[in-house]
Order: structure tokens, then sequence, then C-alpha cells
């Protein structure tokens, strides 16, 4: 029954989606599988940057496309794998292409923001439709227009990833060789660290700052301190202090929908007063919370680039790279921004859509866009369809082609993924107590394991866990904050993980390899991000 419902919804889309055959399967248990990422990204979502417009978009940007995904979708949350051959093959092209052009990547970002500009007005536009008086030919219609606005922001995001991946080895290696020219071996991390550091504030920043002038002003306001302490009921104190409220409405439309990410609530205004609140009974710090928020984006960060770029007189290419990773930090930050902004506006869109097919906004991005307009055409119950998908789905590109499996294909598909990646971690011995990954933002802490595999995890953690996690994404800011360092299994000095920590000026040590199979909630372990090294604890 499935599988003819699967033929139903995908039989005009033939060229698109096909049967796996049994050969196709022995291609993938052939090649070496690696984790890419996980998080609460649903069908609908993901399948944004698997479609062809989405490849024809990344050609443009990057010259390349990686010919081998796979997705696996189980209970709303997506894991993510690539492979090692395709990564190879781009590696191989991307730096042949930079030694050609080094300005290429620059010139691949250098119309971000009016691009992403363009496409957040565009839905801001739509967002202002009343969708309940709109035909469903006409939802098909605005569905459609909506869609297209979400790929060059998801091919800069995979973009922006991959520049981290392979070019900040790169500028590593020559740093390496360029500080031992100067005898000054031992500070690699801290040039690096600093020579990738963002000079541009991202949102999570301005938010930041906008939220610590909120309870800044709170504190010179009669009565308000007393009262949230003593009364903290934010209804009560919205009615007794309506200027607050009147604070707190404008940081609620300026900034309520930035933890939407694609599939997160948006913040409301009950989130911030009871934020207000808890910084309220803290400690009167708030001036070094702000500073430390801005420690990376003050002009010593500047002058400190300049005086590092001075002293190592690098050649234009490889100025060129330390632009590039600089810039792509910003982006790869500000993009999560962009991604949020764009699914916040299509909310009402997507509600009056699964509204009119019965079913439920989270249920409706379990189905990819084909599925979503030929429902809406045909009027067809797509319940059992999403049931399957809900249990165990997967979404394959490979090599032009693209495969959507559920049930015992989708099981098999995620066997021969796993069985890949165990093979590769037997090679590592259990016992290990030192875990060696690359400093992003330096300092040393000691404290007990917060083990998260997804965002979903991070309801629990205590403020001053260390974060461990196989990487970390918009959705885990909340937890970040909290955090006393954090670890990250995947990830560069451009990476989200990366970024954040050094704007909260916490620890951080990255691609520190399989440390998410090795620690568990609980442990203790001393970080020296200096030298990126975690190590566990007796």
């Amino acid at each position: 029954m499935e599988h003819n419902l699967k033929q139903k919804f995908t039989k005009a889309y033939a060229n698109d989606f096909m049967t796996l055959d049994g050969y196709s399967f022995k291609k993938l248990a052939e090649l070496k599988w690696v984790w890419f990422w996980s998080g609460n990204w649903p069908l609908l979502d993901a399948t944004t940057e698997r479609n062809r417009d989405f490849e024809i978009e990344f050609k443009k940007v990057a010259g390349i496309y990686p010919r081998i995904t796979v997705d696996i979708f189980r209970g709303g949350l997506i894991t993510a794998y690539h492979c090692q051959e395709e990564y190879n093959r781009m590696a191989k092209f991307l730096y042949r292409k930079f030694e050609d052009e080094p300005k290429f990547i620059l010139k691949s970002l250098a119309d971000y923001e009016q691009k992403t500009n363009r496409d957040i007005t565009t839905l801001e536009q739509l967002a202002k439709r009343d969708f309940h008086v709109c035909s469903n030919a006409e939802l098909i219609k605005i569905f459609n227009t909506a869609r297209k606005h979400f790929v060059y922001n998801s091919a800069i995001d995979h973009w922006a990833w991959y520049i981290e991946k392979f070019f900040t080895p790169k500028l590593e290696k020559y740093l390496i060789r360029r500080l031992a020219e100067l005898g000054k071996n031992d500070f690699v991390p801290e040039y690096l660290s600093t020579l990738v550091s963002p000079t541009k504030p991202s949102r999570i920043y301005e938010e930041r700052i906008a939220f610590f002038q909120i309870v800044k002003q709170t504190r010179n306001i009669r009565g308000f301190v007393t009262a949230a302490k003593n009364y903290p009921r934010t209804k009560k104190l919205a009615e007794r202090f309506p200027k607050v409220g009147l604070w707190v409405r404008k940081h609620f439309e300026c900034y309520g929908w930035l933890p939407v990410l694609v599939n997160n609530p948006p913040t409301t205004e009950r989130d911030i007063w009871e934020e207000i609140v808890s910084a309220t009974k803290r400690s009167p710090s708030l001036e070094l919370d702000v500073k430390r928020l801005g420690d990376n984006f003050d002009n010593g960060i500047l002058q400190r680039k300049k005086r590092l770029i001075n002293e190592l007189k690098p050649d234009l290419a490889t100025l060129y790279l330390i632009r590039t990773l600089e810039r792509t930090a910003f982006v790869r930050t500000e993009d999560n921004a962009v991604m949020s902004r764009s699914a916040y506006l299509i909310i009402p869109l997507y509600k009056e859509i699964a509204r009119r097919l019965d079913i439920s906004y989270y249920e409706l991005k379990e189905l990819i866009s084909e599925e979503v307009v030929r429902a809406l055409r045909i009027s067809s119950d797509v319940q059992k369809l999403i049931g399957s998908r809900y249990k165990l789905s997967g979404f394959l590109v490979f090599k032009g082609r693209r495969f959507i499996l559920d049930g015992n294909e989708a099981n098999k598909l995620k066997l021969i993924i796993e069985s890949s990646i165990n093979q590769s971690k037997k090679k590592t011995k259990k016992t290990l107590k030192i875990f060696k990954g690359n400093p992003a933002s330096l300092g040393r802490v000691r404290g007990r394991v917060f083990l998260a595999l997804s965002s979903k995890d991070c309801n629990v953690m205590k403020k001053g866990d260390i974060l461990i996690a196989p990487a970390t994404s918009a959705d885990f800011v909340p937890a970040m904050r909290k955090a006393a360092a954090i670890v990250t299994e995947f990830g560069g000095l451009t990476s989200h993980a990366a970024v954040v920590s050094r704007e909260f000026n916490i620890p951080c040590v990255v691609g520190v390899e399989n440390i998410t199979n090795f620690l568990k909630s609980g442990d203790v372990v001393e970080i020296y991000a200096s030298k990126g090294m975690v190590q566990r604890v007796e």
C-alpha cells in the first residue's frame, strides 16, 4: 500500500524520482561514507538542498557539485552523509581552481547580502497575502514562488561549509611553516583563530546586545528588580510595567524569528520576559556579558589582524585565502539568520496548506515540494505517506538521479551507511583519554560533559556544562549560552560552533574525531583549547 501510494505521488516526476535497483545498492556499499550533520530539519526543507535548482545554483558559485549525498530521516530529525570519494574529487577541483584564480571564492560570496536581501524582500511581500481567500491553484503558485527564494541561500550555506573544510587546512599549513621561520611555533592556534575571525557582527550578536540593553534599562525603573525577584509571574510584570512591555514587544518584532532556522518555534514575548526575569536574578555583571559578546567586533580585532598580516607578509594568494576564510566565517553564521527569517515568513502559508490537507504544519514538512503540489491539486489523503516518512525515510542523490526511499529500502540504505562508518570507528581504541582537534576559541576549563547528538537533547543541559556535539547550528544557541566550553566532532574554524564560541568568549575545540562515541554525559573532562586538546579526567 505504501509503495503504491508513493508511486501515485511521484509518477508525474519520474525523471527525478526512480526506483533504486540492486546494482545501485551495491555501488553505494563500496563507498566510504562520512557523517555530515544532523538536526531538526524535515524532508521538505532538506530537499531544497537536493533539487535540480539547488544543483544549478551551487555550480554557479562553486563550479562543481557533490554528486552523491544521503539524508536519513527519522522522527522529524535528519542525519546527512557524504562520501569520501566525492570529497576527494571536489577538493582536487577546487584546489586547482584556487591556484588559477585565488580571488574566485571571494567573488562567489561578493553579492551574498544583495541576493539574500532580495529573496527575503520577496518572501515578506508574499507573507502579506491573505492565504485563506486563495484558491488551491493560487496557493500552488505562491508556494512554488516562495520555494525558489530558498535555493540561493541553501547553496551558499553548503558552499561556505566546503570552503571551510578544504581551505582552512591550507591556511593552517602556511602558518605552521611561516611561524616556524619566525620562531613562533606555539602561536599557530592564536594566529589562525584571529585571522579567520569575522569582522562583522552576526544577528546572534546583535540580538544579545539588544537584549542586555533591555535588562540594563529595567534596573533604572523603580521597583522592577524587586518585583522580578519576588513576584516573577511575567503576566503580572507586564501589567505593572507597561514600558518594559513595550521594549519586549519591539524586541520580539525585531528578533522573535531568530531561533526558527527551519523547524523550531519562534521566540515568544513570554520567552523574552522569562529571560529578563532570569537575568535580573543573577549578579549584576551585564557589562561583562556585553563585553564578552563584543570582543570579536571591537577595533582591537581589526588592529590585531592588521598587525599579524604585516608581521607574516603573506603573498597575494595567501592574503586572498585569509580574506576568504574571514568572509566565510561571517557568511556561515549570518546564513543561519537568513534561513530563520525565510522559514519564519513562510509559516502562515505552510499552515494554510496544511489546514487544507487536514494535516499539521509539522506533518506537511514530511512531504517534498512535488507531493505538496500534487496533494493540493487532487485533494488526496497523505496521512499514510507521512506516517511512513516519520518512521524512517531516505533521500538519495546518486550521480544525477534522485531517490526517495521508505520502509525496507530506507532501512537497507541506512545499514549500508552505518556499516561503512562503523568500520572506520573500529580502528580507534575505546580506551582513549586524550582527544585532539583544532583550537577555535582559546581558553582552559574543567567540567562535566553534556553530550547532545541533536539540539532536542539540550533541554536539560545545566549552566557550566561542557557541550559536546557532532556539530552545532542556530538551534543549539540557547544551550551554547550555558556552556563553559564547546567541543564538536566535525567542523573547522569558520564553523557555527567556532564563530559563536568566539562571540561568547568561551573555549572551543572543533574537529575532534570520534569524540561523541567515546565520551558520555557526566564524564569529567579538561579542555585545553589553545592546544586543541580534550582530556578525560579519572
